[in-house]
Protein backbone atom coordinates (compact mmCIF):
# COMPACT_ATOMS: atom_id res chain seq x y z
CA UNK A 1 0.00 0.00 0.00
CA UNK A 2 1.32 3.57 -1.00
CA UNK A 3 2.19 6.33 1.72
CA UNK A 4 -0.84 8.04 1.44
CA UNK A 5 -2.95 5.46 2.87
CA UNK A 6 -0.47 3.84 4.93
CA UNK A 7 -0.66 4.44 8.91
CA UNK A 8 1.59 7.66 10.17
CA UNK A 9 3.18 8.40 13.50
CA UNK A 10 1.91 11.69 14.30
CA UNK A 11 -1.53 13.44 13.55
CA UNK A 12 0.06 16.36 11.51
CA UNK A 13 -0.95 14.19 8.04
CA UNK A 14 -4.79 13.61 7.81
CA UNK A 15 -7.19 12.68 4.68
CA UNK A 16 -10.44 13.44 5.43
CA UNK A 17 -11.85 12.14 2.69
CA UNK A 18 -11.58 8.22 4.02
CA UNK A 19 -12.18 6.25 6.41
CA UNK A 20 -9.24 5.96 9.15
CA UNK A 21 -8.84 2.69 11.07
CA UNK A 22 -8.93 3.51 15.26
CA UNK A 23 -6.40 0.91 15.92
CA UNK A 24 -3.08 1.41 13.19
CA UNK A 25 -4.10 5.02 12.20
CA UNK A 26 -4.33 4.08 8.41
CA UNK A 27 -6.33 5.53 5.92
CA UNK A 28 -8.58 3.60 3.78
CA UNK A 29 -11.53 3.96 1.18
CA UNK A 30 -13.14 0.68 1.85
CA UNK A 31 -15.53 -0.15 4.98
CA UNK A 32 -12.65 -2.27 6.96
CA UNK A 33 -8.96 -1.71 7.32
CA UNK A 34 -6.58 -3.71 4.31
CA UNK A 35 -4.20 -3.75 7.13
CA UNK A 36 -6.19 -4.99 10.82
CA UNK A 37 -9.36 -6.10 9.13
CA UNK A 38 -11.42 -4.40 11.68
CA UNK A 39 -14.56 -2.66 10.22
CA UNK A 40 -14.14 1.38 10.52
CA UNK A 41 -16.82 2.86 13.11
CA UNK A 42 -18.96 5.55 12.04
CA UNK A 43 -17.09 8.14 13.91
CA UNK A 44 -14.08 7.45 12.26
CA UNK A 45 -15.40 7.42 9.10
CA UNK A 46 -15.09 10.32 6.56
CA UNK A 47 -17.16 13.48 7.40
CA UNK A 48 -17.94 11.76 10.34
CA UNK A 49 -14.53 12.57 12.39
CA UNK A 50 -13.31 15.63 14.15
CA UNK A 51 -11.05 18.07 12.46
CA UNK A 52 -7.33 17.57 13.60
CA UNK A 53 -5.90 20.47 14.80
CA UNK A 54 -2.34 21.83 13.74
CA UNK A 55 0.24 22.95 16.13
CA UNK A 56 1.56 26.04 14.78
CA UNK A 57 5.13 25.82 14.21
CA UNK A 58 7.59 28.52 15.96
CA UNK A 59 10.10 30.33 13.72
CA UNK A 60 13.36 29.44 15.31
CA UNK A 61 15.04 31.96 12.84
CA UNK A 62 15.81 32.04 8.80
CA UNK A 63 18.96 29.37 10.07
CA UNK A 64 21.92 31.89 9.00
CA UNK A 65 24.70 32.68 11.27
CA UNK A 66 24.78 36.02 11.89
CA UNK A 67 27.85 36.98 13.09
CA UNK A 68 28.44 40.17 15.59
CA UNK A 69 31.17 42.43 16.11
CA UNK A 70 33.05 42.14 19.16
CA UNK A 71 32.32 46.04 20.47
CA UNK A 72 28.53 45.06 19.54
CA UNK A 73 28.51 42.14 21.82
CA UNK A 74 26.30 42.00 25.08
CA UNK A 75 28.80 42.11 27.38
CA UNK A 76 30.20 45.03 25.89
CA UNK A 77 27.39 46.89 25.50
CA UNK A 78 26.55 46.19 29.14
CA UNK A 79 29.70 47.07 30.57
CA UNK A 80 29.44 50.68 28.87
CA UNK A 81 26.14 50.88 29.61
CA UNK A 82 27.47 50.93 33.06
CA UNK A 83 30.44 53.21 33.09
CA UNK A 84 29.72 54.91 29.89
CA UNK A 85 26.04 54.72 29.07
CA UNK A 86 26.63 57.44 26.12
CA UNK A 87 29.19 55.21 24.60
CA UNK A 88 27.11 51.85 25.46
CA UNK A 89 23.82 53.68 23.55
CA UNK A 90 25.46 54.60 20.59
CA UNK A 91 26.62 50.77 20.45
CA UNK A 92 23.54 49.46 21.33
CA UNK A 93 21.89 51.78 18.57
CA UNK A 94 24.18 50.48 15.94
CA UNK A 95 23.65 47.04 16.90
CA UNK A 96 21.75 44.62 14.43
CA UNK A 97 19.28 43.62 17.12
CA UNK A 98 15.90 43.82 16.59
CA UNK A 99 14.29 47.71 16.93
CA UNK A 100 12.06 46.83 20.04
CA UNK A 101 14.84 45.67 22.44
CA UNK A 102 16.84 48.69 21.34
CA UNK A 103 14.03 51.06 21.87
CA UNK A 104 13.45 49.21 25.69
CA UNK A 105 17.27 49.01 26.55
CA UNK A 106 17.61 52.79 25.24
CA UNK A 107 14.86 54.10 27.84
CA UNK A 108 16.17 52.25 30.31
CA UNK A 109 19.68 53.53 29.79
CA UNK A 110 18.62 56.74 29.22
CA UNK A 111 16.34 56.57 32.91
CA UNK A 112 19.88 55.49 33.93
CA UNK A 113 21.65 57.94 32.90
CA UNK A 114 19.09 60.59 34.34
CA UNK A 115 19.74 59.20 38.13
CA UNK A 116 22.95 58.82 37.90
CA UNK A 117 23.45 62.40 36.93
CA UNK A 118 20.87 63.83 39.62
CA UNK A 119 21.37 61.29 42.49
CA UNK A 120 19.39 58.52 43.60
CA UNK A 121 20.11 59.33 46.80
CA UNK A 122 19.12 63.08 46.39
CA UNK A 123 15.92 61.97 44.44
CA UNK A 124 14.85 59.56 47.02
CA UNK A 125 15.41 62.23 49.56
CA UNK A 126 13.69 64.74 48.13
CA UNK A 127 10.47 61.94 47.86
CA UNK A 128 10.91 61.05 51.48
CA UNK A 129 10.86 64.38 52.48
CA UNK A 130 7.41 65.15 51.23
CA UNK A 131 5.50 63.08 54.10
CA UNK A 132 8.22 62.96 56.85
CA UNK A 133 8.28 65.89 58.41
CA UNK A 134 10.97 66.22 61.35
CA UNK A 135 7.93 67.81 63.94
CA UNK A 136 4.40 67.05 64.41
CA UNK A 137 2.22 70.09 62.19
CA UNK A 138 -1.60 68.07 63.33
CA UNK A 139 -1.37 70.47 66.38
CA UNK A 140 -1.66 73.95 67.30
CA UNK A 141 0.70 76.06 68.84
CA UNK A 142 -1.50 75.59 72.27
CA UNK A 143 -1.94 71.69 71.96
CA UNK A 144 1.81 71.29 71.19
CA UNK A 145 3.14 73.04 74.21
CA UNK A 146 0.72 71.08 76.23
CA UNK A 147 1.91 67.38 74.78
CA UNK A 148 5.38 68.46 75.47
CA UNK A 149 7.20 67.01 78.86
CA UNK A 150 9.80 69.27 80.41
CA UNK A 151 12.96 67.51 81.13
CA UNK A 152 16.08 68.96 82.42
CA UNK A 153 19.26 68.98 79.77
CA UNK A 154 20.91 66.45 81.99
CA UNK A 155 17.96 63.87 81.45
CA UNK A 156 17.73 64.23 78.14
CA UNK A 157 21.75 64.19 77.61
CA UNK A 158 22.14 61.19 79.43
CA UNK A 159 18.73 59.76 77.93
CA UNK A 160 18.47 60.76 74.67
CA UNK A 161 17.27 57.45 73.22
CA UNK A 162 14.27 57.04 75.64
CA UNK A 163 12.76 59.86 74.38
CA UNK A 164 13.49 59.83 70.71
CA UNK A 165 10.22 61.12 69.05
CA UNK A 166 8.35 62.26 72.30
CA UNK A 167 7.34 65.77 73.24
CA UNK A 168 9.72 67.57 75.26
CA UNK A 169 10.48 71.08 76.89
CA UNK A 170 13.79 72.42 78.32
CA UNK A 171 14.86 75.84 78.96
CA UNK A 172 18.67 76.37 77.23
CA UNK A 173 21.52 78.45 76.90
CA UNK A 174 22.85 78.83 73.25
CA UNK A 175 26.60 78.37 72.78
CA UNK A 176 27.13 77.68 69.24
CA UNK A 177 25.81 77.88 65.23
CA UNK A 178 25.85 74.60 63.01
CA UNK A 179 25.06 74.76 59.40
CA UNK A 180 24.46 71.47 58.01
CA UNK A 181 26.64 70.47 55.38
CA UNK A 182 24.25 68.17 54.08
CA UNK A 183 22.14 70.84 52.52
CA UNK A 184 24.95 71.98 50.26
CA UNK A 185 25.45 68.59 48.61
CA UNK A 186 21.42 68.40 48.09
CA UNK A 187 21.53 71.73 46.23
CA UNK A 188 18.22 72.65 48.60
CA UNK A 189 18.20 75.32 52.20
CA UNK A 190 20.24 74.95 54.84
CA UNK A 191 19.52 73.19 58.15
CA UNK A 192 20.47 75.32 60.72
CA UNK A 193 21.78 73.66 64.16
CA UNK A 194 22.62 75.58 67.23
CA UNK A 195 24.48 74.13 70.30
CA UNK A 196 23.31 74.60 73.41
CA UNK A 197 24.09 73.85 77.07
CA UNK A 198 22.07 73.78 80.37
CA UNK A 199 21.31 77.30 81.23
CA UNK A 200 21.90 76.76 84.88
CA UNK A 201 25.25 76.14 84.04
CA UNK A 202 25.68 72.61 83.76
CA UNK A 203 28.16 71.43 80.99
CA UNK A 204 25.80 68.69 79.15
CA UNK A 205 25.87 69.62 75.44
CA UNK A 206 22.52 69.43 73.24
CA UNK A 207 21.83 70.10 69.77
CA UNK A 208 18.95 71.63 68.84
CA UNK A 209 17.80 71.42 64.81
CA UNK A 210 15.70 74.51 63.30
CA UNK A 211 12.60 73.45 61.86
CA UNK A 212 9.81 76.57 64.24
CA UNK A 213 6.75 76.66 63.15
CA UNK A 214 6.29 80.23 64.08
CA UNK A 215 8.92 83.01 62.80
CA UNK A 216 12.06 81.68 62.76
CA UNK A 217 14.69 83.48 64.76
CA UNK A 218 18.69 83.98 64.29
CA UNK A 219 20.41 83.25 68.25
CA UNK A 220 23.96 83.68 69.64
CA UNK A 221 25.91 82.37 71.52
CA UNK A 222 24.41 83.79 75.04
CA UNK A 223 20.90 83.55 74.28
CA UNK A 224 18.75 81.45 76.53
CA UNK A 225 15.42 80.20 74.94
CA UNK A 226 12.78 77.63 75.77
CA UNK A 227 12.33 74.87 73.36
CA UNK A 228 9.12 72.65 72.99
CA UNK A 229 9.80 69.86 70.02
CA UNK A 230 10.45 66.36 69.79
CA UNK A 231 13.65 64.10 70.51
CA UNK A 232 15.44 62.99 67.76
CA UNK A 233 18.28 60.80 69.36
CA UNK A 234 22.16 61.10 69.22
CA UNK A 235 22.50 63.23 66.04
CA UNK A 236 26.09 63.31 63.45
CA UNK A 237 25.59 66.50 61.80
CA UNK A 238 28.84 68.11 59.81
CA UNK A 239 29.29 71.37 59.44
CA UNK A 240 30.55 73.69 56.36
CA UNK A 241 33.71 72.71 57.07
CA UNK A 242 33.10 69.29 57.18
CA UNK A 243 34.01 68.71 61.03
CA UNK A 244 31.72 66.47 62.53
CA UNK A 245 29.22 67.63 65.69
CA UNK A 246 27.59 64.82 67.70
CA UNK A 247 25.27 65.16 70.18
CA UNK A 248 21.98 64.57 71.78
CA UNK A 249 19.18 66.69 69.53
CA UNK A 250 15.72 68.02 69.94
CA UNK A 251 14.02 69.32 66.67
CA UNK A 252 12.61 71.84 67.76
CA UNK A 253 9.18 73.31 66.44
CA UNK A 254 8.40 75.87 68.69
CA UNK A 255 10.65 78.48 70.88
CA UNK A 256 10.95 81.48 73.26
CA UNK A 257 14.10 83.74 73.83
CA UNK A 258 14.41 85.15 77.37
Amino acid sequence: MGRMLGAFASEELDRPDLNKCPDCGCFFAEDCCPLCGKLCPEEMRAGNRKAVKHKKRKNTGSGRVTFIEWYHSWWFIALMMLFFPLVGIILFVTSPYKKSIKITIGIIAVIYMILSTIGIGNIIGKVTSLWDKPVDTSMSRAEYIIACETVTPEDFYRSAAAYEDKFVTMTLMVSGKITDMDGYYADEKYTTYYICRDASGGEFEIMIRDCVQDTAQNFVAGDVITVWGEGAGNCDIYDMEYVMHSAPCVYVAYVERK
